[in-house]
């Protein structure tokens, strides 16, 4: 029973993530950009030992309208999805992280409720579990200092973060 609540938990995640980062239109991305693009992966350390799963990672441009999201693995790893299958237009992308999300009852949880309480940006992430699995700063793109400029084809995002 508690591995299908795992597993539950880790598919209902990667469902918020599709669904923040996707959008609800057809095959069209329509974001606008026409430049070259690039995927992202990477890995996610807290003093040497792997982030704790269930933890997403969020990549916001600096410039245009353009983000893009993972789920961290138990081994640290995670990949962005982003609406469009060939990746995320090239730039300077600011990171921030979030603390894995509970639902608040053993009630079926809704995606578009839990996908609400994410705020993006400066502040940080509400309706996160109860403990932050790392040090808050990390919590907000402006104060997390993680910054990675995604270039043409696959990237390799690393990101070896340390307590305060």
């Amino acid at each position: 029973m508690m591995r299908f609540a795992f597993v539950f938990k880790k598919t209902f995640l990667a469902a918020i993530l599709l669904f923040l980062f996707t959008g609800c239109g057809g095959g069209d991305t329509g974001d606008g950009f026409s430049g070259e693009r690039g995927q992202v992966s990477g890995t996610i350390t807290l003093d040497g030992q792997p982030l704790e799963e269930g933890c997403q990672v969020i990549f916001i441009a600096q410039e245009g309208s353009y983000t893009a999201g993972g789920l961290v693995q138990a081994d640290g790893k995670y990949t962005l999805t982003y609406s469009d299958p060939n990746g995320l237009p090239t730039g300077i992308y600011e990171v921030q992280l979030t603390a894995p999300i509970e639902p608040q009852s053993d009630a079926p949880a809704d995606p578009t409720k839990m996908a609400e309480s994410i705020q993006l940006g400066p502040k940080k992430v509400s309706g996160a579990a109860n403990h932050d699995p790392f040090p808050s700063k990390y919590a907000s793109a402006t104060t997390s200092m993680l910054k990675f400029d995604v270039k043409p084809g696959e990237n390799t995002a690393d990101f070896k973060l340390e307590k305060d």
